[in-house]
């Protein structure tokens, strides 16, 4: 089939990451794929190569509205679950309206498809599946998510990187990601990655750690800063999706919770050392080969809460330093040695 397809994007980054193979597979099937996001998703577009347009998820619906019916798609694929990612699409008069059912959608989906029950739980990049069988298209030829940034945003990643005095090539380009905007309960207590900076410059020859952080977490990386002795830089704040993408595909590896620039990074073939608490890994761990898993697999865990409801946050806070700068250097090619450093 061939024609214009509306795609209703995530509201997350790293949900929008784990969709790209859908979005591969429209494209492949001869569709010109416009998506549809919200205004600090826009830029990631750029790295997908099957999107042929975006448009901005306004505050003002109207005008929404008005620019999806100016697009004059023939489908939509509603990625979101919510009743007025499904609204805006019948608004805009589009006929083919796919979707899952759910929050009085089916009145708004033509046709609503039905979410098959996951047990046991099935990694969330193949939720989709469903959906373009529906549509009557083929499944991505891999449910992995790759994304390459262009020549030009990769040469702005690396003059970034020169600019903090970090060069590709020198010494392992090690970057740690204290933050997740889904909530506290995400995060790795932030001194514990002040130490693993300071660790890793113990435990591995060369290295270069950074600190990358998006506009929401400058607070915590500026913390990360100031307790490893001020010395490694922090990049991102001013960075959008685009460009950001263009810093991380330098990295030789990224130590992160489970968050946006985690999926980013994986996606662009960096090594993730990934930390889970309150969240499944069988859900959403990093796609692909090459990354390692960390997280304590408490009793209480997954339980997909902002904050700890038992108040101890114990199921990233069992995890040690020593843990984790271990598992760096294991992803970087070699074991770390032990050198005491876990808290």
């Amino acid at each position: 089939m061939s024609g214009r397809t509306l795609v209703v994007a995530p509201n997350w980054v790293g949900d929008c990451v784990m969709a790209e193979p859908v979005i591969a597979a429209l494209a492949a099937s001869g569709r010109e794929v416009v998506m549809l996001a919200k205004p600090g998703l826009t830029p990631l577009f750029a790295l997908f190569p099957g999107v042929q347009g975006t448009l901005a998820r306004l505050a003002d619906e109207r005008a929404t509205v008005a620019a999806i019916r100016a697009a004059a798609c023939d489908e939509a694929l509603v990625l979101p679950n919510s009743f007025r990612s499904a609204w805006l699409v019948r608004r805009a008069g589009i006929p083919r309206r796919h979707g899952y059912r759910g929050d009085l959608r089916d009145l708004l989906l033509a046709p609503a498809t039905r979410r098959p029950a996951a047990r046991p739980p099935r990694p969330q990049i193949a939720d989709y599946a469903e959906l373009l069988a529906a549509m009557g298209v083929a499944a991505p030829a891999s449910w992995i998510p790759r994304l390459r940034p262009t020549p030009a945003l990769a040469a702005q990643g690396r003059e970034r990187l020169a600019r903090a005095r970090l060069e590709p090539g020198a010494g392992p380009l090690v970057a740690l990601f204290p933050g997740a905007e889904f909530g506290p309960s995400k995060r790795w207590p932030w001194e514990r990655f002040a130490a693993l900076a300071t660790g890793l410059r113990r435990r591995i020859p060369r290295v270069q750690p950074l600190i990358v952080a998006g506009p929401k977490e400058v607070w915590t990386a500026v913390r990360v800063h100031e307790a490893s002795g001020k010395i490694h830089p922090v990049l991102g704040p001013d960075l959008d999706l685009a460009l950001l993408a263009g810093v991380l595909s330098h990295l030789d590896l990224l130590v992160t919770n489970d968050s946006g620039p985690m999926h980013l990074a994986a996606a662009l073939g960096v090594p993730c050392v990934a930390l889970f608490g309150p969240t499944d890994p069988r859900r959403t761990a990093p796609a692909g080969a090459g990354h390692r898993v960390l997280s304590t697999a408490r009793w209480c865990s997954p339980c997909f809460r902002r904050r700890c409801p038992l108040l101890h946050h114990r199921c990233l806070r069992d995890l040690t330093v020593d843990q984790v700068a271990a598992a760096c250097g294991a992803a970087l090619g070699g074991e770390a040695p032990a050198s005491g450093t876990g808290q």
